[in-house]
């Protein structure tokens, strides 16, 4: 297997676990929505926001790391740095203060990532059984 085919594979398989993980999370807000309101709602909406800005983060730490780039602009890393703890603080403050933080709809949330990782180890597992 050649570099280029493993970074394919490797893009499929986070893009996979991306797609699964928006399918958790729309699986996960029917129930929280009708049985918790809209204040449960907001919580795994916000949980599910942590999460992935968490998971899209160490994705683009990992690819940096393994491929770092020529030319390494120290103020762009720092901007995206700054923007994503604005998102992160601004989602756990909606999560505390106006969810009230539901801790059921919460941990929801934070899970949509480990549902996707486990959806895509289905996956291998059928597709190399198939073959």
């Amino acid at each position: 297997m050649t570099v280029v085919e493993a970074s394919d594979d490797t893009a499929a398989v986070l893009r996979r676990i991306r797609a699964i993980s928006a399918g958790a999370y729309v699986v996960f807000a029917i129930p929280v929505l009708i049985g918790s309101g809209f204040r449960g709602f907001v919580a795994l909406t916000c949980g599910a926001v942590v999460t992935m800005i968490n998971f899209l983060w160490l994705e683009e730490i990992v690819n940096a790391v393994l491929q770092p780039s020529p030319r390494l602009r120290p103020w762009k890393f720092s901007i995206r740095a700054l923007g994503r703890y604005v998102l992160l603080g601004a989602a756990l403050t909606v999560t505390i203060f106006v969810a009230r933080f539901n801790a059921v709809s919460v941990l929801l949330g934070f899970s949509i990532v480990v549902v996707g990782i486990m959806g895509e180890a289905v996956y291998s597992n059928w597709k190399s059984f198939t073959e």
